[in-house]
């Protein structure tokens, strides 16, 4: 019997390090993004844990229902202890005034950080109805859903989308015994790549770039592995509610 991750983005960053985090003899991890990593074929090969890949980009949305059909075409539930999708895929561009904005990098940004989430969660729900093991949706979010910045119109949108979705969709499943449990977790500032785009970017585009820039030479960053393994322990403890929404800062403060 396996517990089954299948985690979006696990090129690089939080995605890469959560699949790390999660491969051991008794999870299976599915991962899912544009290009391989080969470093997690042989983490997991090192680990005895199963790894499977699923090339897609996910601004590709009118594909997304096919893809999620072919990841449980893989799945026997006979040997599924709990299955656990994670929205964790992403992106920040845009960022500037959002009058600068290009129109397809827009439409881009939201197919990939809010209506991507949206088809995968719809499709695991229907594509496991019957289950009886726990099924959880994992959603990773943000600050910024929360507090606005300048130059961030789009990527402080979609994650506030992000965490409604969250709470809309836990309403719709409810309290029921087999109901899919959703949470939203916001990992709080990952040194990842994104952060490098954010310090790179004029002031002009982004008027608290210099805050970003002193979080990195403060040493104030979260590493992916810790954020990873904070999120990991969320789900592996059950220490949460129905619709929460969470912040790993708050939580672990």
């Amino acid at each position: 019997m396996n517990n089954i991750y299948i985690i979006t983005g696990v090129s690089r960053g939080i995605g890469e390090a959560l699949a790390k985090r999660l491969l051991q003899p008794s999870n299976r991890v599915i991962g899912i993004s544009r290009k391989a990593n080969e470093q997690l074929a042989a983490w997991a090969e090192k680990q005895e844990a199963a790894y499977e890949f699923f090339p897609y980009d996910l601004k590709e949305t009118q594909g997304l229902d096919a893809l999620l059909e072919r990841v449980f075409a893989k799945v026997n539930k006979q040997e599924t202890s709990s299955v656990t999708f994670i929205n964790n895929a992403g992106m920040l561009e845009p960022i500037m005034p959002l009058q600068e904005a290009d129109s397809q990098v827009m439409t881009e940004h939201l197919q990939v950080n809010l209506l991507a989430p949206m088809i995968c969660t719809a499709a695991f729900i229907r594509l496991t109805e019957g289950w009886e093991m726990p099924r959880t949706i994992v959603n990773i979010s943000s600050g910024a859903g929360k507090h606005p910045y300048s130059g961030w119109a789009a990527y402080c949108t979609s994650k506030a989308g992000l965490d409604m979705l969250t709470r809309c969709v836990a309403l719709e499943q409810g309290e029921g015994a087999h109901a899919v449990k959703l949470l939203s977790i916001a990992p709080g500032i990952v040194d990842t790549q994104m952060q490098e785009l954010i310090r790179s970017t004029p002031e002009a585009s982004f008027p608290d770039v210099n805050k970003f820039i002193e979080l990195k030479a403060t040493d104030a960053l979260t590493s992916p592995e810790d954020a990873a393994d904070r999120i990991a322990g969320v789900l592996e403890s059950g220490r949460f509610q129905q619709g929460d929404v969470i912040d790993l800062r708050q939580l672990y403060a």
